[in-house]
Protein backbone atom coordinates (compact mmCIF):
# COMPACT_ATOMS: atom_id res chain seq x y z
CA UNK A 1 0.00 0.00 0.00
CA UNK A 2 1.64 3.00 -0.60
CA UNK A 3 0.33 5.87 1.43
CA UNK A 4 2.38 9.13 1.98
CA UNK A 5 2.66 9.95 5.62
CA UNK A 6 3.29 12.94 7.41
CA UNK A 7 6.18 12.94 9.46
CA UNK A 8 7.20 15.78 12.32
CA UNK A 9 6.91 16.71 15.35
CA UNK A 10 3.68 16.18 17.88
CA UNK A 11 1.67 18.45 17.68
CA UNK A 12 -1.38 19.63 20.27
CA UNK A 13 -4.09 17.74 18.26
CA UNK A 14 -2.11 14.76 18.38
CA UNK A 15 -1.42 13.55 21.60
CA UNK A 16 -4.41 11.87 22.82
CA UNK A 17 -4.19 10.01 19.33
CA UNK A 18 -0.74 8.86 19.56
CA UNK A 19 -1.14 8.05 23.04
CA UNK A 20 -3.50 4.84 22.17
CA UNK A 21 -0.02 3.39 20.31
CA UNK A 22 1.33 4.37 23.89
CA UNK A 23 -0.98 2.81 25.58
CA UNK A 24 -0.81 -0.30 23.12
CA UNK A 25 2.74 -0.91 23.59
CA UNK A 26 2.07 -1.05 27.73
CA UNK A 27 4.44 1.92 28.45
CA UNK A 28 4.61 3.15 31.70
CA UNK A 29 2.60 6.40 31.45
CA UNK A 30 -1.01 7.13 32.38
CA UNK A 31 -2.99 9.29 29.86
CA UNK A 32 -2.83 12.41 32.40
CA UNK A 33 1.19 11.82 32.88
CA UNK A 34 1.36 11.60 28.60
CA UNK A 35 0.02 14.60 28.09
CA UNK A 36 1.86 16.40 30.96
CA UNK A 37 4.88 15.31 28.83
CA UNK A 38 3.81 15.68 25.34
CA UNK A 39 2.95 19.01 26.55
CA UNK A 40 6.69 20.14 27.94
CA UNK A 41 7.89 18.68 24.88
CA UNK A 42 5.75 20.68 22.70
CA UNK A 43 5.73 23.80 24.71
CA UNK A 44 9.69 23.23 24.68
CA UNK A 45 10.45 23.35 27.81
CA UNK A 46 12.49 20.51 27.06
CA UNK A 47 14.67 21.82 24.62
CA UNK A 48 17.16 19.29 23.34
CA UNK A 49 15.97 16.74 25.75
CA UNK A 50 13.61 14.62 24.05
CA UNK A 51 11.44 15.19 20.60
CA UNK A 52 8.24 13.33 20.51
CA UNK A 53 8.14 12.29 16.38
CA UNK A 54 4.46 11.23 14.87
CA UNK A 55 3.97 9.62 11.78
CA UNK A 56 0.04 10.76 10.52
CA UNK A 57 -1.73 8.72 7.11
CA UNK A 58 -3.86 10.70 5.19
CA UNK A 59 -6.59 10.04 7.04
CA UNK A 60 -5.03 11.65 10.57
CA UNK A 61 -4.99 8.31 12.41
CA UNK A 62 -1.30 8.10 14.28
CA UNK A 63 -0.05 5.38 12.55
CA UNK A 64 3.55 5.51 14.06
CA UNK A 65 5.13 7.47 17.48
CA UNK A 66 8.56 7.42 18.90
CA UNK A 67 10.58 9.48 21.16
CA UNK A 68 14.55 10.33 19.82
CA UNK A 69 17.30 12.82 21.81
CA UNK A 70 20.75 13.07 21.01
CA UNK A 71 23.42 11.32 23.46
CA UNK A 72 26.76 10.68 23.77
CA UNK A 73 27.94 7.41 23.63
CA UNK A 74 30.93 6.04 25.15
CA UNK A 75 31.40 2.96 22.67
CA UNK A 76 29.34 4.77 19.32
CA UNK A 77 29.87 8.61 20.11
CA UNK A 78 27.26 10.83 19.16
CA UNK A 79 24.07 9.20 18.76
CA UNK A 80 20.12 9.33 18.22
CA UNK A 81 19.11 6.93 20.69
CA UNK A 82 15.10 6.29 20.30
CA UNK A 83 13.97 4.15 23.65
CA UNK A 84 10.44 4.27 21.92
CA UNK A 85 9.79 3.15 18.41
CA UNK A 86 5.89 1.98 18.08
CA UNK A 87 4.50 1.45 14.37
CA UNK A 88 1.17 0.29 13.69
CA UNK A 89 -0.73 -0.54 10.48
CA UNK A 90 -3.45 -2.66 9.02
CA UNK A 91 -1.59 -2.52 5.13
CA UNK A 92 1.83 -0.92 5.19
CA UNK A 93 4.23 -1.37 8.12
CA UNK A 94 7.09 -0.83 6.37
CA UNK A 95 5.58 2.42 5.02
CA UNK A 96 5.40 3.81 7.94
CA UNK A 97 8.34 2.59 9.41
CA UNK A 98 10.36 3.62 6.67
CA UNK A 99 8.86 7.53 6.81
CA UNK A 100 9.85 7.39 10.53
CA UNK A 101 13.16 6.08 10.08
CA UNK A 102 13.79 8.97 7.09
CA UNK A 103 13.05 11.62 9.55
CA UNK A 104 15.08 10.06 12.18
CA UNK A 105 17.96 9.96 9.65
CA UNK A 106 17.56 13.28 8.89
CA UNK A 107 17.47 14.61 12.80
CA UNK A 108 20.87 12.13 13.07
CA UNK A 109 22.52 13.89 10.50
CA UNK A 110 21.55 17.17 11.96
CA UNK A 111 22.49 16.49 15.05
CA UNK A 112 26.15 15.04 13.87
CA UNK A 113 25.07 11.59 15.20
CA UNK A 114 27.19 8.48 13.76
CA UNK A 115 24.47 6.26 14.98
CA UNK A 116 20.87 5.71 15.30
CA UNK A 117 19.73 3.21 18.18
CA UNK A 118 16.38 2.06 18.36
CA UNK A 119 15.92 0.38 21.54
CA UNK A 120 14.12 -3.15 22.31
CA UNK A 121 10.97 -1.93 23.69
CA UNK A 122 11.10 -1.44 27.58
CA UNK A 123 10.37 -0.09 30.49
CA UNK A 124 13.78 0.75 31.51
CA UNK A 125 14.87 2.58 27.70
CA UNK A 126 12.05 5.34 28.54
CA UNK A 127 13.27 8.71 28.14
CA UNK A 128 15.59 10.36 31.03
CA UNK A 129 16.76 6.39 31.84
CA UNK A 130 20.52 5.01 30.91
CA UNK A 131 21.05 4.31 27.20
CA UNK A 132 20.02 0.58 25.98
CA UNK A 133 23.28 -1.89 27.28
CA UNK A 134 25.17 -3.10 24.11
CA UNK A 135 22.96 -6.13 22.23
CA UNK A 136 19.80 -4.30 23.16
CA UNK A 137 17.83 -2.80 20.38
CA UNK A 138 19.21 -2.21 16.68
CA UNK A 139 21.79 0.39 15.62
CA UNK A 140 21.71 2.06 12.33
CA UNK A 141 25.01 4.24 10.85
CA UNK A 142 23.38 7.32 9.64
CA UNK A 143 24.22 7.46 6.03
Amino acid sequence: MATGYTVGPIKRHQVDKAYRLIDAADCHFDLQAWREFCTATVAGERPNIEEIVTAENPLSYIAGVCIMRPVQNETYGRTLDVPVFIVTSVGDTRGVANSLLAYLMVVARRNSCGFIRVAALDPNNWPGGPLPQDGRGTLIPVQ
